[in-house]
């Protein structure tokens, strides 16, 4: 079955043309309404596969909140983010450059402590947005290093709740001894720069924290980054969860994976609520996305089940499915409901899209750092602008490699495990979006021209500031 013809894709197309016929009247204050400063608010899912929410064709659990935040809003169905994985995917957000450029390109796992993670003269979009006056916090995921340096609180957020590595366990006790691994932690969330013993479901216990938050001093805007661990490994089932699964679900993995995306789900309706009910939400950007795709292949890359399709590929892969992701942005009365946007945009894109409008003097914003790669989508969203914001997309993931110009993708993910991939291979992402029919050799001149463009912009990227695992990075890499 097509996603066209999925059931929930058809509603979702109706839903869009209901919008389209009763939000005239919204469009046009859309066009005249002069915006203020909003809060904003970047929700980030952890290994989300791109067929898995009901507005992206799911059907095995209902994702009812997640689908209402993309009918809410626009909804990017050819947004990516700039790597397949975790820590240089979000490293990418929060600078609004390429993370090759400064050699973020593996997850910093293995290595000195204080050198890993996020390199120190990089300036986070909470730094930028703290300058303008935000109150700033990062709650959930941070995967940017270890160490006091390289602590959120160092990096320009003013709170931190959360865990520091790549991934944690969900049920959470507070007579449980913590433990630390570069790669996963155990009972060990920090407030702040302390671990504070928890009791109960990770995801539940980063949205509460999010509520108290967001209920703070009235005074300022503010920037939350929620960075929820689902639907990341480890594959755990919160009792309350467990009957929400569907007895038609028979691999345990899946099960799991289903309990944590209902998890999520419940969390973004309570996020939702909180904003209405406390008269927050007309005034509160929301941008949700995954840091890179699902990881439906066991055993490798934290199996979580995720499903990609129609996309090919899973996380770890510059294949679609590895990093293109779901993507909805919300702001009511300012931003038009019901409506899809299909130009590639990617992740890059938030920092200077916020960075505008958190500008006190929205006609002299501050200068952004040297060397973003990111654009402002509002004139696109808006209509202001015409075109695609990016004239080409570009990934380097130690020896794969990929750019997208218009509908062309060019991808060689040959050194991945268990690849029978033979080198560049192309495709009509327009037509083919599960990239299965490559035309490279029917398409030599523009084999060759992407080819250039990537090698071209490789010339700006640095080699890796740590080597990652064997299966991230089986090759020595070579611009």
């Amino acid at each position: 079955m097509s996603l066209g013809s999925h059931p929930a894709i058809a509603l979702w197309l109706a839903l869009v043309a209901f919008c389209s016929q009763t939000l005239s009247a919204a469009e046009d204050v859309n066009q005249t309404s002069q915006p203020g400063r909003p809060n904003i608010l970047v929700i980030m899912a952890d290994d989300l596969g791109y067929a898995d929410l009901g507005v992206q064709g799911g059907c095995e659990i209902p994702t009812p909140h997640l689908d209402q935040l993309a009918a809410s809003g626009i909804r990017c169905t050819n947004a990516y983010v700039s790597a397949p994985y975790c820590s240089p995917s979000r490293a990418g957000f929060l600078t609004g450059k390429y993370q090759t450029r400064f050699g973020h390109e593996f997850n910093p796992h293995v290595g000195e402590e204080a050198k890993l993670g996020l390199p120190l003269e990089e300036v986070t979009i909470a730094s930028l947005l703290g300058k303008e006056g935000y109150r700033t916090a990062l709650i959930g995921k941070w995967h940017q290093g270890f160490s006091k340096d390289h602590h959120p609180q160092s990096r320009g957020f003013d709170e931190f709740f959360g865990f520091l590595v790549g991934g944690h366990n969900y049920l959470l006790h507070k007579d449980v001894k913590p433990r630390f691994g570069s790669a996963h932690s155990h009972d060990m969330i920090y407030r702040g720069r302390e671990v504070e013993p928890q009791e109960g479901y990770a995801t539940d216990l980063f949205t509460n924290e999010a509520l108290r938050w967001m209920s703070g001093p009235p005074d300022k805007p503010w920037f939350l980054y929620l960075s929820y661990n689902a639907v990341h490994t480890p594959l755990e089932i919160a009792p309350h969860l467990q009957k929400r699964i569907p007895e038609s679900v028979k691999l345990p993995a899946r099960r799991s994976y289903l309990s944590l995306l209902a998890g999520l789900d419940d969390s973004i309706g309570r996020i939702m609520q909180h904003l209405s009910q406390n008269g927050l939400r007309e005034n509160t950007l929301i941008i949700f996305l995954s840091d890179n795709g699902g990881s439906g292949r066991a055993p490798i890359l934290a199996y979580n089940s995720g499903l990609n399709h129609p996309l090919r590929g899973d996380k770890g892969q510059t294949l679609e499915g590895g990093i293109r992701v779901p993507f909805f942005v919300s702001w009511p009365r300012q931003l038009p409901a019901g409506t899809i946007y299909e130009q590639p945009i990617i992740s890059l894109d938030i920092l200077p899209t916020v960075c505008q409008l958190a500008a006190k003097d929205p006609a002299k914003p501050q200068p952004l750092p040297q060397g973003i790669d990111g654009v402002n989508l509002l004139p696109y969203w808006l209509a202001q602008r015409s075109g695609s914001p990016h004239e080409s997309l570009f990934w380097r993931f130690g020896p794969q490699k990929a750019v997208r110009a218009g509908n062309w993708k060019l991808v060689d993910w040959r050194d991945f495990p268990a690849s029978n991939s033979s080198g560049w291979e192309l495709y009509d992402l327009s037509t083919d979006i599960s990239e299965k029919n490559n035309l490279a050799e029917a398409h030599p001149e523009t084999v060759a021209r992407l080819k250039t463009s990537w090698e071209k912009w490789n010339q700006s990227n640095i080699e890796p500031l740590w080597r990652g695992s064997k299966m991230e990075d089986p090759t020595p890499m070579t611009k």
